[in-house]
C-alpha cells in the first residue's frame, strides 16, 4: 500500500467512564476508538479566506454554539475558544457575517466529565443555535445525544471520543486525533519503511493494553518487525530514564503520545541524550510554547496536523495570524487554535450554502451534502459518512507531517497523508 499524497490546495462494562462511553461497534473499532481518546489525552480538531474588505453584519444575530474543556484537572483548551471568538469577531466586522446577519458565540465551559457536558448541552439547547461548534469534550458521549435530540448539529475540528466520530449527528471537518495517528503509522511505514518502532506513552489505567495492543497490531501488519513500547507518568517532572529506555535497540523511529506539557519535557530529554532516531509527536503539541519550552529538543522533531503549518504563506495561514492578532486572540498559535478559528470559519461557509430559512435542519442537510468543500486551512472536506471506514462522522481524514527546524516548519511529505484504509487492519 502507498501512502496517499493528495496535492495540497492551498459500552464495555469495566474500565474508565471514557472507555464506557464509547459505542460498541466492534472489538476491533473499540480499539482504534481508544487510542483516538489515548492520543487527545496525552495531547491534552479553505472557503472563507481573506475575502473581508469592512462589510460589517447586522440584522438579527445567527446562534452557534461552543462546548469546549477550560479549567479542569483532565486539561484545559482554552485556546480552542479563544480563537474561535477571534473568527467570529472577525465574520462580524469584515465578512458581512452570514448573508449580512452576525454570528453570535454563545460558550459553554465544560470540566470534562459527562454531567458537565450534558448541562453545557442542555444550556446551549435552550438558545436555538443552528449548530453547535464542539471543542475539546472529553464528556461528549453525553453532550452529544442531548443536540441530536433536538436536532442540532454538532460540528468540530478536533474530534477526541467515540461519539465525535461515529455519531449521525456530528460532523468532523478534520479528523483529529485519530487522523494524527494514522498519519504517523502511513508515513512510518510506507515512506520511512521503519523495522524498528518505540513508542513512549503516557500510562493510563483502563487504557495499557487497548491503546498499546491496538497501535502495536497496525504497525505489525503494516510491516515493523520490533515495536516496543514503554508507558510512563504524566507528572514524571525528567524524562531522560524513559526515553533512555526507549532509545535502547536504536529504533528509527519513537513515537511520543503524551500532553503538551509532557511533550515539551521529552523534546528536553532528547536533547540531552542527543537522540537519533526519528521522534514524532501528536498535532496538540505542535504548540508555539511547547516548542519555546523545548528548547533545542524541538529541532527535528515532526507534528500530525490537520492544518496548513501556522507560521507559513498560505493565504488563509497569513489571514489567521493577521485576524487572530487583531481580533483579540489570547493565545500563543497552536494547531487547537487553528481549530477553534478554522471551525468558525468552515461553519460561516456552510450556512451560507444553506438555501433558505437557516434553522438546524437545514445546516444538517446543507452539511450532508457537502463534496469536496474547500476548508480553512484544512484539506476539503466530504461529509457523506463514507470517508473513513468505520467513522463515518469523520469528513476529512488528511494530514500534515510538519517537522520543525530552525524557528519554521517545513512539509516532510509534501502533501496531505491520508491514513484512513489502516483502519481496515483492525478488522482483518
Amino acid at each position: 500500500m502507498l501512502v496517499s499524497l493528495v496535492p495540497g490546495p492551498r459500552e464495555a462494562s469495566d474500565g474508565p467512564w471514557y472507555w464506557r462511553s464509547m459505542p460498541t461497534l466492534s472489538s476491533r473499532l473499540s480499539r482504534l476508538v481508544v487510542v483516538a481518546v489515548a492520543v487527545f489525552l496525552v495531547t491534552a480538531c479553505s472557503g472563507g479566506g481573506s475575502d473581508g474588505g469592512g462589510n460589517e453584519a447586522g440584522g438579527d444575530p445567527i446562534v452557534v454554539g461552543l462546548i469546549n474543556q477550560e479549567n479542569a484537572a483532565a486539561g484545559s483548551f482554552p485556546e480552542v475558544r479563544t480563537d474561535a471568538e477571534a473568527a467570529v469577531r472577525y465574520v462580524n466586522a469584515e465578512l458581512d457575517g452570514v448573508g449580512g446577519r452576525p454570528i453570535r458565540l454563545e460558550s459553554c465551559a465544560t470540566d470534562g466529565s459527562r454531567e458537565s457536558s450534558q448541562a453545557c448541552a442542555n444550556q446551549l439547547r435552550l438558545k436555538e443555535p443552528v449548530a453547535v461548534l464542539g471543542g475539546i469534550d472529553l464528556g461528549a458521549a453525553a453532550s452529544i445525544p442531548v443536540l441530536a435530540s433536538a436536532g442540532i448539529p454538532y460540528v468540530g475540528s478536533s474530534p477526541t471520543l467515540g461519539d465525535e466520530l461515529t455519531n449521525s449527528n456530528a460532523f468532523m471537518l478534520t479528523g483529529g486525533a485519530a487522523a494524527d495517528l494514522l498519519g504517523q503509522a502511513q508515513y512510518i511505514t510506507d515512506v520511512l519503511r521503519a523495522e524498528k518502532v518505540a513508542v513512549l506513552y503516557i500510562d493510563l489505567p483502563g487504557l495499557l493494553s487497548t491503546a498499546v495492543e491496538a497501535a502495536k497490531d497496525v504497525l505489525g501488519k503494516k510491516g515493523v518487525g520490533d515495536v516496543k513500547l514503554v508507558a510512563e507518568k504524566a507528572d514524571t517532572a525528567d524524562f531522560t530514564p524513559a526515553l533512555n529506555d526507549v532509545n535502547r535497540g536504536d529504533p528509527d523511529v519513537i513515537v511520543a503520545v503524551f500532553p503538551a506539557q509532557g511533550c515539551s519535557r521529552i523534546m528536553q530529554a532528547r536533547e540531552a541524550l542527543s537522540i537519533d532516531a526519528t521522534m514524532m509527536f501528536p498535532g496538540a503539541c505542535a504548540a508555539q510554547s511547547v516548542i519555546d519550552a523545548a528548547g533545542g529538543g524541538a529541532e527535528g522533531v515532526i507534528f500530525a496536523s490537520g492544518f496548513l503549518p501556522y507560521d507559513g504563506s498560505d493565504p488563509d495561514v497569513v489571514t489567521y495570524r493577521d485576524k487572530r492578532e487583531e481580533f483579540g486572540a489570547e493565545e500563543p498559535p497552536s494547531v487547537l487554535a487553528q481549530a477553534g478559528f478554522g471551525a468558525v470559519m468552515d461553519l460561516r461557509e456552510i450556512l451560507n450554502d444553506v438555501v433558505g430559512e437557516l434553522t438546524p435542519g437545514t445546516v444538517t442537510t446543507a452539511l450532508r451534502v457537502t463534496k469536496d468543500h474547500r476548508g480553512f486551512m484544512s484539506h476539503p472536506f466530504t461529509c457523506d459518512r463514507q470517508q473513513v471506514f468505520l467513522l463515518s462522522a469523520v469528513c476529512n481524514n488528511n494530514v500534515r507531517l510538519l517537522q520543525y527546524g530552525d524557528g519554521r516548519f517545513t512539509d516532510v511529505a509534501n502533501g496531505w497523508v491520508n491514513g484512513a484504509d489502516l483502519i481496515r487492519l483492525f478488522t482483518s
